[in-house]
């Protein structure tokens, strides 16, 4: 991006009255915390200000990338000659029954705090996921057993410059995958949930007994991105936990002692020890159990190579 580009963006955001930020860093986006210097972050907090936002840039040519609470993405150490557009702002719930939108931005622990209060079974998990919703549907988050796509109704999306309703048939949902992973194409504005009608007491304990198990199983104390990989139909988090890897460290990224699943920061990790860990714990699962582990948190300006 030129300097050009830049104050003509700046003067852009600001007619649009869209909050901008210049050099911040992704560590300071990411859980990780890791991460290069950003050109331009901006926050539009409106569907119509995201819009305008993402048309402008794409019309421009200018690359860009969207983060949420940034709890599953995993950014090089370079510098990103770009712009994050974080949702943070975009964090309305309207709940209607059992029925509930949530936009792109509301915190999942905000979500889950609503369901609570309505008396809405179905999204306890979301209460145990440090994500935003539109990280949560492009990534088909879960745990214990539960996964995003089995409470989605319909997402919203920005694709070409129009907003466009998918059913939740067509969002492509996998394994921690969706149509919005895949193919980068699509940028998620809102998610139409669907939950089933209990009450806050019930709702309450559910989410008390799965954040109980979460504090003894997970490194709740460190940096992390969660589970750096998954297979489809393998649990890597015990065979990495077979292999002996719990305390591998390269740098500051150290493979959880809590977690097998887990690399944490440890205090000074950068990008390049993360990535280097996630590497040795793929090349250790093909060489013992001759399995080709997914990594799960989403690379961010890494070249191809």
């Amino acid at each position: 991006m030129t300097n050009g580009e830049l104050e003509f963006l700046l003067a852009k955001m600001k007619k649009f009255s869209v909050q901008s930020c210049q050099n911040l860093a992704f560590s300071q986006l990411t859980t990780l915390g890791v991460g290069g210097t950003i050109k331009l972050t901006i926050y539009p907090d409106t569907p119509r200000k995201f819009k305008r936002s993402v048309s402008l840039l794409e019309k421009l040519r200018v690359k860009y990338y969207i983060v949420g609470k940034g709890s599953n993405i995993l950014a090089s150490d370079d510098d990103f000659d770009g712009v994050v557009i974080s949702t943070v702002k975009l964090s309305a719930i309207k709940i209607r029954g059992a029925s509930v939108k949530a936009y792109a931005g509301v915190s999942t622990a905000k979500l889950a705090l609503e369901l609570k209060r309505k008396g809405l079974s179905g999204g306890e998990f979301f209460a145990c996921l440090p994500a935003s919703v539109g990280g949560a549907v492009v990534c088909n988050a879960g745990c214990y057993g539960q996964n995003v796509e089995e409470t989605v109704k319909k997402v919203a999306v920005l694709y070409k410059g129009k907003i466009k309703i998918l059913s939740a048939k067509k969002c492509g949902f996998s394994k921690r995958n969706s149509i919005f992973k895949r193919t980068g194409k699509y940028a998620v504005l809102y998610a139409v949930f669907k939950f089933v009608k209990s009450t806050p007491q019930a709702v309450y304990n559910t989410i008390t007994d799965m954040k109980c198990k979460k504090a003894q199983s997970q490194p709740l104390n460190y940096r992390s991105a969660g589970c750096v990989l998954y297979h489809d139909r393998v649990a890597v988090s015990k065979l990495l936990d077979e292999s002996g890897l719990k305390g591998l460290t390269i740098g500051g990224a150290q493979v959880s002692l809590k977690h097998a699943g887990f690399v944490v920061n440890t205090g000074d990790a950068t990008s390049c020890d993360v990535y280097s860990l996630i590497r040795r714990m793929r090349e250790t699962l093909t060489a013992n159990y001759g399995i080709s582990a997914k990594t799960e948190v989403c690379l961010v300006n890494f070249s191809k190579e």
